[in-house]
């Protein structure tokens, strides 16, 4: 299955881990070290499996990856590759079962307009149009349904595989690194109104000495 086919193609530099899961190539690149640190960093997303089809590149952020390398060993890895290729397959089928009907229909039912009700071609056309939306609805509500399933699954497999106190540590781990990776220094807000009052005090300050002064 490709899994985000562009990015993986512009990760050319040399990773700095290289992993086999099951006859499968992982590389680990730095997302710091490219280009794509904004785009993904920026939007909580730290991590970015990538696949040409075959083999597979990981682009991770340096901290995150320092913060949670246990979850990115080889034994966790093959857990993760299974579930990803399990979802391709899956995702593929159902999306045959609705792409392929579905377009058939919307031919045989536009050649029926077009030679039985000529008239009628517009309207029925646009309520081919109508179901074909509500067709492609119902295939993604169906497909996330699938993966949240097996995305459970897997989860469930990597906490057995790291034991509950473990997995848990690495979860907080994950919650510490997104709060730090997003904290703001906030400056702190002075009041307008004291403001006023700090400057009217320094004016009086100023006209009681220079009266002193001038007795």
């Amino acid at each position: 299955m490709k899994l985000n086919p562009k990015v993986y193609k512009q990760l050319t530099g040399e990773p700095f881990e290289t992993q086999n899961a099951n006859g499968k190539i992982i590389e680990f690149h730095y997302m710091n070290d490219t280009p794509f640190l904004f785009q993904f960093a920026s939007r909580g997303r730290f991590a970015i499996w990538t696949s040409d089809g075959n083999n597979y590149k990981v682009l991770i952020e340096a901290k995150y990856y320092e913060a949670l390398n246990d979850f990115y060993q080889p034994e966790v890895n093959l857990i993760w590759l299974n579930f990803l290729e399990r979802v391709g397959s899956m995702s593929k089928k159902i999306n045959m079962w609705f792409i392929i009907p579905t377009f058939f229909l919307y031919i045989i039912v536009a050649g029926v307009a077009t030679i039985v009700f000529p008239e009628q071609t517009l309207p029925i056309l646009l309520g081919m149009i109508v179901l074909v939306v509500f067709s492609n609805m119902i295939q993604g509500r169906l497909v996330n349904k699938k993966v949240r399933e097996e995305n459970k699954v897997a989860q469930d497999q990597i906490r057995e595989f790291l034991g509950n106190e473990r997995f848990d540590g690495l979860v907080k781990s994950q919650e510490d690194h997104y709060q730090e990776y997003f904290k703001f220094n906030e400056e702190p807000v002075v009041n307008q109104e004291e403001i006023t009052e700090d400057n009217n005090t320094s004016e009086n300050n100023s006209e009681d000495k220079d009266g002193k002064e001038s007795n």
